[in-house]
C-alpha cells in the first residue's frame, strides 16, 4: 500500500478507473485480465464508502425496486414513524425533490415489471461473476453460501409480499417460503414474533465486504495496476486521451471509467452530461463478535433492517435519508433502532462497539448507469442504490465487454443513461 502516495504527475495508463468500491475494482480486474494498464484512483482507498459499510448480502434473488405502486402512501406512512427506515434530511431537501419526483414516477405498475426483468438478469449474473473474482484472487474464505433471509413480523405485510413473491416464481428465482418451524432451523435464535419468512437460497454472504475489496485491489496492484489515493478535481480530454487533475497532481488515460458513486455528476459537468444519482445515506452498527447467535444474513422486511455476521462481529444495518454530499450524519438513527436489533435476535449480546454511515448512489428506478458518455471515452458504472455489492463484479464485467465492443453477458439497454430522457 505504500505506493499509494506517490504523486500523479508521472502516471500513464489504458484506463483510469476513478472509484476502488467494488464496481470499479470489478471493472480493473476485468480490464488487466484483457491486458490493458489500469490506474486506480480513490479519495481515500479501496472500499471506504459504501462498499466497506454495506449489509453484506449478495442478493441475487432480489427483483424489486425501491418504488412500487402505492410508494407514496408507503412513505408518507414511514415518515410518520421513527423507527421506519425512509429520512428525509430537509435541509437540503430542493438538492433532491426532482429525483424525488422521478422515484414516485417510477413506481406506477407499468414502469415496474420491466425493472423487475431488469433487476432480475443483472442479479442473476452476478452470482457466477462474485464466485469468479473470488477465485482468482483467492479470496473464497470471504464468500459464504448461506443463502438470504426475509423475515417478517405482520401477517399483513407477509401477504402484501405475496404479488413480489409471484413476480420472482415467473423469473425463476429460487427460494423458499417458510412457517415458523423452518424459519428456526435456519435461524433458531430469532425472535419469537417471527412467524413467516422467504428464504432467497442462491444469494451468498460476504464475511468481510471491505477486507474483500482490499484483497482484490492489493491483487492489482501486485499485477502491475497503478494505485493512486486521490481527489480528481477534474477531467478534461487532451490529445487521444484525458487528463486527470487531483491533489497529488495529473495522470493520464486513454480511457475513463467513472465508478465513483454519488461524487461522479461533479466530474462530468463539463461533458454536458448530468446523472439523475443522489446520496442515499445508511448507516450500520456493529456489535461484538458472537458465534452461532444470527447465521446469515436476515433482513426484518418490515424495519428494512439487516442483521448479519461478520468476521468483525454481528452488523445490523438501516437507514435510506435522502441527503446531498457534504452533510454530517445523524448517527441517532441507527442508535434508535438498537433496541429493535434485540427483537429480532434477542440472545444478540453487548452494546454497539462502532458505527458507519455512507452515502449509497441511488438512481429513481434502482437500476444502476452502466454506459458510455456520447462521443466521449468515459464509461458510467454507478447509481447501484441498495445492490452495489451484489452487483459490483458483474457490472465491471459488463463495462469491460461494452469497452471491448463485445457482446455483453445480458442486453445493457434497461441500464443505459439515455432511458432518462428518453432517447434510448
Amino acid at each position: 500500500m505504500n505506493a499509494t502516495v506517490a504523486n500523479a504527475s508521472s502516471q500513464v495508463a489504458d484506463v483510469a478507473v476513478i472509484g476502488c468500491g467494488i464496481v470499479g475494482l470489478s471493472a480493473a480486474f476485468h480490464l488487466r485480465r484483457r491486458g490493458l494498464s489500469c490506474l486506480l484512483i480513490d479519495a481515500r482507498g479501496p472500499a471506504a464508502e459504501t462498499s466497506f459499510g454495506n449489509a453484506g448480502s449478495i442478493s441475487v434473488g432480489n427483483v424489486m425496486p425501491q418504488s412500487t405502486p402505492g410508494i407514496a402512501w408507503k412513505a408518507l406512512r414511514m415518515l410518520a414513524n421513527p423507527l421506519a427506515p425512509l429520512k428525509l434530511d430537509w435541509g437540503v431537501s430542493p438538492a433532491y425533490a426532482r429525483w424525488l419526483l422521478q422515484f414516485l414516477w417510477q413506481g406506477k405498475r407499468d414502469k415496474v415489471v420491466p425493472v423487475v426483468d431488469a433487476l432480475n438478469a443483472i442479479n442473476t449474473a452476478a452470482r457466477a461473476a462474485w464466485l469468479d473474482i473470488g477465485e482468482r484472487i483467492g479470496a473464497e474464505d470471504l464468500i459464504a453460501h448461506t443463502g438470504y433471509l426475509h423475515v417478517y413480523s405482520e401477517p399483513e405485510t407477509f401477504a402484501r409480499g405475496e404479488w413480489e413473491r409471484q413476480l420472482m416464481r415467473e423469473r425463476g428465482v429460487a427460494f423458499d417460503v417458510l412457517d415458523r418451524h423452518q424459519l428456526r432451523d435456519l435461524e433458531p435464535d430469532i425472535g419469537d414474533r417471527f412467524q413467516q419468512a422467504v428464504f432467497q437460497r442462491d444469494s451468498l454472504a460476504m464475511r468481510n465486504p471491505g477486507g474483500f475489496c482490499r484483497r482484490l485491489f492489493d491483487d492489482l496492484v501486485a499485477g502491475g495496476a497503478q494505485p493512486l489515493i486521490a481527489t480528481v478535481s477534474s477531467i478534461r480530454r487532451e490529445g487521444n486521451g484525458y487528463r486527470i487533475t487531483s491533489d497529488r497532481g495529473s495522470a493520464h488515460a486513454g480511457r475513463i471509467v467513472l465508478a465513483a458513486g454519488a461524487w461522479s455528476n461533479r466530474l462530468l459537468q463539463p461533458f454536458g452530461v448530468k446523472l439523475p444519482v443522489i446520496p442515499a445515506r445508511g448507516y450500520h452498527l456493529m456489535y461484538p463478535q458472537q458465534d452461532e447467535v444470527v447465521r446469515r444474513p436476515t433482513l426484518w422486511a418490515e424495519r428494512y433492517m439487516v442483521v448479519s455476521p461478520m468476521q468483525q462481529g454481528v452488523r445490523m444495518t438501516s437507514i435510506k435519508e435522502l441527503t446531498a454530499l457534504g452533510r454530517d450524519p445523524q448517527y441517532a438513527l441507527i442508535r434508535r433502532l438498537d433496541p429493535e436489533v434485540h427483537k429480532l435476535f434477542p440472545m444478540l449480546s453487548g452494546q454497539p462497539v462502532a458505527e458507519w454511515a455512507g452515502n449509497r448512489p441511488c438512481t429513481p428506478d434502482s437500476l444502476p448507469i452502466l454506459d458510455r458518455v456520447a462521443d466521449e471515452q468515459i464509461y458510467l458504472a454507478t447509481g447501484h442504490g441498495h445492490l452495489g455489492l451484489t452487483q459490483g463484479p458483474i457490472s465491471g464485467k459488463l463495462i469491460d465487454q461494452l469497452m471491448a465492443g463485445e457482446a455483453t453477458d445480458i442486453p445493457l439497454r434497461p441500464y443505459r443513461l439515455g432511458r432518462f430522457s428518453g432517447r434510448d
